[in-house]
């Protein structure tokens, strides 16, 4: 298929996944950085003082809208207690509650792991418990045991491999696989690759590629031994995760990390074209932490994370979004059932060690690899 072909595919994509429901998530992501003002923060107010009103921090975009519809409103309606989400910079939302004197920003807190992690240290978090967060013994305990029970993963991504199969017949199967081929130049210089420091879950994709080539994801050296084996044929380190499926469409790319959802879609899209390959060492994967904020409306907060970690919450909000639940009693549609990595499948980082060695890391990157 010539060069022209790719671009025609890749502007009826572009149209399509404007108009089609659970697929809404792919057209920004980031969106809530431009939405900060969005709504302002609330320290106080009749209703939050009567425990009728909750504040939770949100990126924003269609995460933020699957969260109202499929979440929040039905929330309401049952409890009767309103939720305010704050759209913004995940980051910053996190800075703001651990440096947040008096009355919290926030009653209900979710944000990056990385960031939750300084917040328990800090003790802003509240420990949820099985008597009032009832739900939280059906979360598996890789997506909760890091947070020694101040918090719990609310969904996660997986991150294998996207390829075009117009341009790759065998793809690999392994991470071990991918790095070796790359290397080989078996793709030509057609391989995308995340970039570490540009938020697209590339210290996430280190670590399971640390724990592919050493057998431990703390062998970061290992996986940056990978990435400068690989680089000669790697085109582009990519810096938004849309960036995937429109190379594989536009044909600039061959093969390279991508998101499940975003794959699939696409794959139903091209009627097979694109590809989703689940590497045989695990998918990279990641996703929010959620958790109750110590001095805010706490009982609010706490029947806030009841209702969302629970089951049937789970599988609507999931559902609709193409991720996958961290509770155990969620089964998916038949049209996802296959496609969705199950816990045993997924790679769920140490958040503790991303945060403590993440800035010597990303400097590395940008000596050695970026330049």
């Amino acid at each position: 298929m010539n060069n022209n072909s790719y671009k025609s595919r890749s502007k009826v994509w572009n149209s399509t996944v404007q108009n089609i429901n659970r697929r809404d998530f792919m057209r920004v992501t980031g969106a809530g950085a431009l939405a900060t003002l969005a709504m302002p923060y609330i320290s106080s107010g009749v209703a939050r003082a009567q425990n009728q009103h909750v504040v939770m921090s949100m990126s924003g975009g269609s995460f933020m809208d699957a969260w109202q519809t499929e979440i929040i409103t039905p929330f309401t309606e049952e409890t009767g207690i309103a939720v305010q989400m704050v759209s913004g910079n995940i980051k910053t939302h996190a800075m703001t509650l651990l440096s947040s004197r008096g009355r919290p920003p926030f009653d209900f807190f979710m944000g990056n792991g990385d960031d939750f992690v300084q917040l328990v240290d800090n003790e802003r978090m509240l420990p949820l418990t099985p008597d009032l967060v009832p739900s939280i013994d059906d979360i598996h305990d890789k997506f909760k045991a890091q947070w020694e029970g101040y918090g719990a993963m609310f969904d996660y991504h997986s991150i294998g491999f996207g390829y075009s199969t117009e341009q790759i017949d065998d793809a690999p199967r392994s991470w071990v696989e991918f790095v070796d081929r790359t290397a080989a130049g078996d793709f030509g210089r057609t391989v995308f690759f995340n970039s570490l420091p540009s938020g697209v879950r590339g210290p996430e994709v280190m670590l399971t590629l640390a724990r592919a080539v050493t057998g431990d994801e703390t062998g970061i050296e290992g996986a940056f031994d990978a990435v400068q084996r690989m680089k000669p044929n790697i085109f582009k380190f990519f810096s938004s995760i849309n960036e995937p499926v429109t190379m594989l469409l536009n044909g600039e790319g061959s093969i390279g990390p991508g998101w499940d959802g975003r794959t699939f879609i696409a794959q139903d899209e091209t009627n097979g074209l694109i590809q989703f390959v689940k590497p045989e060492e695990g998918v990279a994967s990641n996703g929010p932490s959620v958790g109750v904020v110590r001095g805010g409306n706490e009982e609010a907060a706490y029947k806030l994370a009841e209702y969302s970690l629970s089951a049937p919450v789970q599988k609507r909000f999931c559902e609709k979004m193409f991720y996958g639940s961290p509770n155990v009693k969620v089964v998916y549609s038949e049209e996802l059932q296959d496609r969705i990595p199950s816990a045993e499948e997924v790679n769920v980082p140490n958040e503790r060690f991303i945060a403590s060695n993440i800035t010597a890391w990303i400097d590395r990157w940008n000596t050695e690899i970026a330049i």
